[in-house]
């Protein structure tokens, strides 16, 4: 049999970065993840359309029945963590209430933003992932220019945490989500977010000197070689056609597909 027909329809993993698109075309060999595509188009802030247009024809390339995923990154993205309760279950009750605390920690109208929501903690507290409102649009329009299924538009710090839960979530501590020239620092309790702020990331390693428990970091460096990874690092799993050591600038991309 073709290896072709053993792979079937692509996953395009897209990460909108700071500067940067970072693609991989993800297929599945005997339901094992396979990389088969890589590539990156760097653009300048505030001008993405040449680099857009990159990734039209570079997608063009895929199998056809492809599937696109979003991950936006720190750059586009402002987070908070929404006190929850059971009576917030109502989402309209829940929506408002987001809202008028977006308004107050940021001092910006809401109605510019869209909202995407992270699973409540058991106890107390609700990511919330907030993204200019025109940004999901944009990237729904270019899904569907491209022939592609929307599959998904997700901020990274959630599924950077769904990836790595259940490490995460038996420990107390600080989660270091490094992006570009940005990190998000996620303050945790085990299963509970506490807080998160979104710094440079040439602050990281004096605010993680500073944090009690165990912190962790996620990070898109790449670095020139292979090099051995301390304890606090949360690195993909290797497959084929991925090297964690060689290939972080991908790391956010496959982050949920590995």
């Amino acid at each position: 049999m073709p290896m072709t027909s053993l792979l079937g329809r692509a996953e395009i993993r897209v990460h909108l970065a700071p500067g940067t698109l970072i693609a991989c075309e993800v297929t599945r060999l005997w339901l094992r993840p396979l990389i088969t595509r890589k590539a990156h188009f760097d653009f300048d802030a505030g001008d993405r359309d040449q680099a857009m247009a990159a990734l039209a024809a570079w997608i063009a390339q895929a199998p056809a029945g492809r599937a696109l995923t979003w991950i936006i990154g720190a750059g586009e993205t402002q987070y908070f963590v929404l006190p929850w309760s059971p009576a917030l279950i109502d989402r309209g009750l829940r929506d408002a209430y987001a809202r008028a605390r977006f308004e107050q920690l940021f001092d910006q109208d809401a109605t510019a933003s869209a909202f995407y929501f992270s699973t409540p903690s058991d106890d107390n507290g609700q990511l919330v992932s907030c993204v200019p409102i025109q940004l999901p649009h944009e990237l729904a329009a270019f899904t569907h220019r491209t022939g592609c299924e929307l599959a998904g538009i997700k901020p990274s710090v959630p599924i950077v945490w769904d990836q790595f839960r259940d490490v995460l979530e038996t420990e107390r501590g600080t989660l270091c989500v490094v992006d570009g020239d940005r990190q998000a620092i996620v303050r945790h309790d085990r299963k509970r977010i506490k807080d998160i702020t979104v710094k440079s990331s040439s602050k990281a390693v004096a605010v993680s000197s500073k944090r009690e428990g165990v912190v962790r970091r996620f990070s898109n460096h790449p670095s020139s070689a292979p090099q051995p990874a301390s304890s606090s690092d949360l690195r993909l799993p290797a497959q084929p056609g991925f090297v964690a050591a060689q290939d972080a600038a991908y790391a956010f991309a496959l982050c949920g597909a590995l």
